[in-house]
């Protein structure tokens, strides 16, 4: 027998030995304690789950909603244990880092913070000259709408075969008869006279260039053609009521409603300039190419 056979002899006796069964045993069961009692240890520095009177509440107003009736005992109690081990897993989904790069997690606390943020807005109250201020400033807000006063000539495209030619032929005959146009044109549903229409109603009417179109027009005098959805119109603005704004005392809780709205976009906009500031932001070439160099934050309306 040689030396190698004679030490490999020699490792199966020492495999066999009890003694080293037991030592490799105590090894492990060693190893496996001092680890579940490092964990354990852990746990216990760690802030407990906390379930308070707030959690109950909730609970049970939520359950209410639903189900249109308070909880039983029974019941309660299992939505305190389902919370319970909601926390319990969330805790430890934490501690491994299962919340990285989750795109809804990421949204969820984004959100959680605007939230946060506008509620604060909403704390904010302004003085009365500042209510007045922006009153006078933002004068679309609080106006009552202009209206006016038309007739208007319709050609039909669908009736002609060239209804903008035929419009621009009348205008020089209903220039020099502002009384009676009705003879020159077609047939409109909606008539050919209005009266105290605001833009917003004749928009609905006949959309929205052509709403815009007329209102910027003087009275007196037949002008167009101006074309809408239905066709090519004459108009003639008999009258008109300028845009006014409304008094400040009638509108002063539109004005704070709006004051407030104004000052949650500011506050907002504000705190993520603060907020990219503070982390920093780096932008590859392909990103500035569609943000730019700088882009601004841009705050999410309701």
């Amino acid at each position: 027998m040689d030396a190698t056979a004679g030490g490999a002899g020699k490792r199966m006796i020492l495999l066999r030995e009890p003694l080293l069964h037991f030592a490799v045993i105590g090894a492990i069961l060693f190893g496996g304690y001092s680890w579940l009692n490092d964990r354990q240890t852990e746990a216990t520095a760690a802030e407990p789950i906390r379930i308070g009177e707030g959690d109950v509440r909730w609970l049970k107003q939520t359950w209410s909603s639903q189900w249109l009736r308070e909880p039983t005992a029974d019941e309660l109690k299992g939505l305190v244990d389902d919370l319970l081990n909601e926390k319990v897993m969330a805790r430890e989904a934490q501690e491994m880092g299962l919340e990285q790069d989750d795109t809804i997690i990421r949204r969820r606390l984004a959100q959680k913070l605007k939230f946060l943020v506008e509620d604060t807005a909403q704390l904010a109250e302004p003085t009365e000259a500042e209510l007045r201020q922006f009153h006078a400033a933002n004068p679309a807000h609080f106006d009552t709408p202009g209206k006016l006063s038309f007739r208007q000539v319709y050609f039909n495209p669908e009736h002609r075969n060239d209804a903008a030619a035929d419009a621009t032929a009348a205008l020089g005959a209903l220039s020099a008869n502002t009384e009676d146009g009705s003879t020159a044109g077609d047939r409109l549903l909606f008539g050919d006279s209005f009266a105290d229409t605001d833009e917003l109603a004749l928009s609905g009417m006949f959309g929205a260039d052509f709403a815009r179109a007329v209102f910027a027009l003087e009275a007196g005098g037949w002008q167009g053609p101006m074309k809408s959805g239905y066709g090519f119109h004459l108009v003639l603005v008999t009258q008109r009521t300028a845009t006014t704004l409304k008094p400040f005392e009638t509108v002063r809780d539109a004005v704070l409603s709006e004051w407030r709205s104004a000052k949650q976009t500011e506050v907002s906009r504000d705190y993520l300039i603060a907020l990219r500031n503070k982390y920093g932001v780096e932008l590859d070439d392909t990103t500035k190419a569609v943000l730019g160099p700088e882009p601004a934050p841009k705050v999410a309306t309701q």
